[in-house]
């Protein structure tokens, strides 16, 4: 695990709602795994842990996810009020604000495939590939969740393997240009929170 001079942070600082504190890494076995020892030490809501590649990038059921440069590789700390059977619908939910983004920044038309999936429509091959996974982890000591860890990968520019290729997609391989990680980083946050929100007010409402 490599970390560098936070330009990265220097330069979004302020720009990111609701993001409290961020750890870059240059390379990182998992930013799940960092983030998860973060939340365990009492990391803030908000906190962000990314990094430029990963080593052991993972996705549901201990999934490879491939994480060469050019890709977004991160998990945010949460401290939500809800319980731990609510936390299959804040995956979708999420990968919804992922949809969302990916629809008004580039046009793209998207679905989420349930669980955790996000696929895109790929008009050269006129079918629907894998663009991005949410991976979201907790921990609970009784009928709460203590802390929640939602990790996030999204193709932006990277690299697909051939047989990843063959499933999945990039945002450059569809609208033929590489996209800015922090343009996205922007408005994803920004319909993030939101999304979140109405999670967390549903979830609270079943308890009321």
């Amino acid at each position: 695990m490599t970390k560098t001079p936070n330009k990265f942070a220097a330069t979004v600082k302020g720009r990111l709602r609701g993001i409290t504190g961020i750890m870059y890494l240059d390379d990182s076995p998992s930013t799940q795994d960092v983030a998860r020892a973060l939340a365990c030490t009492g990391a803030h809501q908000g906190t962000l842990v990314i990094a430029g590649t990963q080593s052991g990038g993972r996705g549901r059921l201990g999934r490879v996810w491939e994480s060469s440069e050019g890709g977004l590789y991160m998990s945010v700390v949460l401290h939500p009020v809800a319980a731990p059977a609510d936390l299959g619908e804040l995956s979708i939910a999420v990968a919804g604000a992922v949809s969302q983004t990916l629809s008004e920044l580039y046009g793209i038309k998207c679905r989420v495939k349930e669980p955790n999936d996000v696929l895109a429509w790929q008009p050269d091959k006129k079918k629907f590939l894998k663009i991005s996974g949410i991976l979201t982890e907790s921990a609970t000591g009784g009928a709460l969740a203590d802390w929640v860890v939602v990790g996030i990968g999204v193709n932006l520019s990277n690299n697909l393997s051939r047989e990843t290729g063959a499933i999945a997609t990039t945002i450059k391989r569809i609208t033929g240009k590489a996209p800015s990680r922090d343009e996205f980083l922007q408005k994803f946050f920004g319909i993030f929170w939101d999304t979140y929100s109405a999670w967390e007010y549903k979830a609270a409402s079943r308890r009321s």
